[in-house]
């Protein structure tokens, strides 16, 4: 199975080439599913097609749906819905708002990231296209797995144990109700699921990013960001799609804004090298409906089978090098001053802005700390010395 994600700054147009996209390869014979992870859903709108929470039939080849998550609670979180109810009517809540209160956050997240673990075990589809919500959601989504293995590695057993105790103690006299244990089975299960979704992501042979750009300063430099937190968390990007592109040789005020796009071009084409860009012209016709998303993946693809992995190019490599084991990231628009690294027991913490990824190191790093990091080549490289080494080093 493929999983294509379509990510970028709101307004894009990402939700024209996702559906685009995935047109394009229902029409090409893939068994294809195109996936809405925006809470603002538009992909009914773009394909003109009535769509819900559960998977739709578009046309042959061509299913969609749009994450609801009242329909996910109802249907995958049962037991973790039924016990966040009871425990907000117990302090005086009505049933309703209760029931509301019970949707938290990350669960719309973890649905579609479920789903897509459902669909790679069973074999159900080529293709997955997903069409996400802007930048800062998706960066939240793709990051998900990373960061809940990071928290409920840490908090699960110990609350586990908890729980166990207060049977026997204030849970005997306390109204307030306490998990069951099919809820801790349940997230249990939650936690080996994330670890699957997460080598699905980070598998550059299933899954690819592609951000949609427009040449403008504002557009591209947050497309850079992206770029740069997406090779953090693992995740290959493996083009870029120009989108909305004035023709060459148009007049009057687009003859102005020729003369603009084609420095942002420049800049685009300088900035995100050997990146693959695809390019998309204005279309004359608003875009919605099966022919305008034709003529869509006509200017992105041409000749191009959507599916192509256009890059295979792993954000993180691991090798060793005269005589040091090295971590090297790809971070391309990484400043310096930006990154901060900690080490936590096994795992190496680093920080780039706002985002923070916790790397678990291989067994053979377990006497190893690290030497210095650098950047070369767009790429941050951890370097690590044995510790033996260092004392032997400084006993000399």
């Amino acid at each position: 199975m493929r999983l294509i994600i379509y990510t970028g700054k709101g307004g894009v147009g990402k939700t024209s080439v996702a559906a685009a996209t995935a047109l394009r390869l229902a029409r090409l014979g893939h068994r294809t599913l195109l996936m809405s992870t925006d809470a603002a859903h538009s992909v009914a709108d773009s394909l003109e097609i009535p769509l819900s929470g559960s998977i739709t039939k578009v046309e042959e080849n061509l299913d969609a749906i749009e994450i609801d998550m009242l329909h996910e609670l109802e249907t995958r979180w049962k037991e973790i819905q039924k016990y966040i109810s009871d425990f907000f009517m117990s302090q005086g809540m009505d049933g309703i708002t209760s029931k509301e209160m019970a949707v938290l956050p990350g669960m719309e997240l973890m649905s579609a990231l479920f789903y897509i673990d459902d669909f790679y075990e069973h074999n159900a589809y080529d293709v997955v296209v997903m069409d996400t919500a802007p930048t800062g959601e998706t960066l939240r989504l793709l990051s998900f797995p990373d960061v809940s293995e990071w928290y409920i590695d840490r908090t699960y057993g110990i609350v586990k144990n908890m729980i166990k105790v207060a049977r026997f103690t204030v849970g005997k006299v306390m109204n307030t109700p306490l998990p069951s244990d099919e809820l801790l089975k349940d997230l249990e299960v939650l936690t080996t699921r994330m670890r699957a979704v997460q080598k699905i992501l980070m598998d550059p042979e299933i899954t690819s990013v592609r951000l949609v750009v427009n040449p403008e300063k504002m557009v591209i430099n947050e497309t850079k960001r992206a770029f740069t937190y997406m090779c953090l968390y693992g995740l290959t990007v493996d083009c870029l799609i120009v989108n909305r592109l004035i023709p060459e040789g148009s007049n009057g005020y687009f003859k102005e804004k020729l003369e603009e796009q084609e420095k942002y071009m420049q800049i685009i084409n300088e900035s995100f090298n050997p990146l693959k860009v695809l390019k998309a012209y204005q279309l004359p016709v608003e875009l919605v409906g099966m022919r305008s998303l034709e003529k869509l993946a006509d200017m992105v693809f041409g000749d191009l089978d959507p599916i192509a992995r256009f890059s295979t190019d792993k954000p993180m490599e691991i090798y060793s090098n005269d005589g040091m084991d090295i971590i090297s990231l790809k971070l391309p628009f990484a400043m310096k001053d930006a990154v901060n690294l900690y080490m936590s027991g096994d795992n190496l913490l680093v920080e780039v802005g706002q985002y923070r990824r916790s790397i678990a190191l291989p067994t053979t790093f377990a006497r190893k700390e690290p030497s210095k990091a650098e950047f070369k080549g767009g790429r941050l490289l951890i370097m690590f010395r044995s510790d033996i080494d260092g004392k032997q080093r400084k006993s000399k």
